[in-house]
């Protein structure tokens, strides 16, 4: 063959080469925007919910199976806290998985309901700020089992216990911190399993008015949690790191010595999106999955609040996933949005759904 024909060859199949290669690339692109897209709410049709259903599916789709993951992810923490007291495990795997263990925790809180608000679970295991003292004067006595764990204060045990003594210089093998943490973390373990998640079961007249209670509780707590995130959880730290920053010290953001903050902001805002909005592709089905508060109103014919509310929840999403604290713009982003999103709960979404706006355990000072 003539080399210029070989030349012209060899570009021809390089040109065809790329041009396949450049419509798969586009195919990958349209199909990932597919699947990307929301879906059009107004090409489903959506029954109406009984509170009843939204409440018991809320207890077996979100409570309950999130409560059976963070007891998998405690023992866990338990086999590897014990393997790292023995000397068998980096302290760096040790944290990986307290901070796994730990945004499953947030994910679960997120809106404190049933049995973690009668047991007042929160308080329990996630105590803050962390009493030093007290948890020095624990570790000096050494108490084993649920008897001896259980007369030791919540502000020296829980979640904050363990976070503490993984910075420490004495959290060691075999030693004493070390001891104490294997306890604190079982103790965990115990007070999760308690948690026993229960149904609604109207079975006549008189039980209406407990059911409007109860759903007017779980809303409240919705709002509430919208709070916390905005206020305790962003907003607070936002304040104190720029007053930080002033007087020339470094931001201190939470759980930064983790490397946690803006994962921490998503797990719990995750917990709290789970309830709000419609994740799935299809309508809910009771049954199945979780009956979030847009699919209710949907239900109810309420259609405006329910797209107002979806754009509401839309974007405090993008704005936690933009979080970034080396960027506090980005910060105080999705403290506007998480505000926004709770005036609206708290005010027209409140009125159509005619409930009261109540204090919530999750409200905060």
């Amino acid at each position: 063959m003539h080399p210029q024909h070989q030349h012209e060859l060899k570009h021809g199949l390089l040109r065809g080469l790329i041009c396949i290669l450049l419509a798969g690339v586009l195919l990958l692109v349209i199909n990932l925007a597919a699947a990307a897209k929301p879906v059009d709410r107004s090409t489903l049709l959506f029954p109406y919910y009984d509170a009843s259903e939204v409440l018991n599916s809320t207890v077996t789709h979100h409570y309950a199976k999130d409560t059976a993951a963070l007891l998998a992810q405690l023992d866990q923490l338990d086999n590897s806290t014990a393997k790292y007291c023995q000397g068998d495990l980096p302290i760096d795997a040790l944290k990986t998985q307290y901070s796994n263990t730990y945004l499953v925790w947030l994910e679960l809180s997120a809106v404190v309901m049933g049995p973690m608000l009668q047991n007042n679970t929160v308080r329990q295991i996630d105590f803050r700020p962390l009493r030093v003292n007290l948890l020095e004067r624990a570790i000096k006595k050494q108490p084993q089992g649920a008897e001896a764990m259980a007369l030791v204060g919540s502000p020296a045990k829980g979640f904050p216990a363990i976070e503490y003594l993984l910075g420490q210089p004495g959290f060691k093998a075999a030693s004493p911190q070390c001891n104490y943490a294997q306890e604190v973390v079982r103790d965990m373990t115990r007070t999760v399993a308690d948690l026993n998640w229960q149904p609604v079961k109207p079975n006549s007249e008189e039980d209406a008015d407990s059911l409007k209670a109860d759903m007017q509780l779980y809303f409240n707590q919705l709002v509430g949690a919208t709070h916390n995130l905005a206020w305790e959880r962003m907003e607070k730290p936002l304040l104190k790191s720029r007053d930080d920053t002033a007087k020339g010290g470094a931001p201190d953001w939470p759980y930064a010595e983790l490397g946690l903050t803006e994962n921490a902001w998503k797990a719990q805002w995750q917990g709290i999106a789970d309830l709000l909005v419609v994740s799935s592709q299809t309508v809910p089905n009771a049954d199945q999955q979780v009956v979030p508060l847009e699919a209710y109103l949907r239900g109810l014919g309420k259609i405006g609040l329910a797209d107002t509310l979806l754009v509401h929840s839309n974007a405090v999403t993008a704005a936690v996933k933009a979080n970034d604290v080396s960027k506090p713009a980005s910060v105080e982003q999705s403290v506007k949005a998480s505000k926004a999103l709770k005036g609206f709960l708290e005010t027209e979404v409140a009125k159509g759904l005619n409930v009261s706006i109540q204090f919530s355990s999750s409200d905060g000072d």
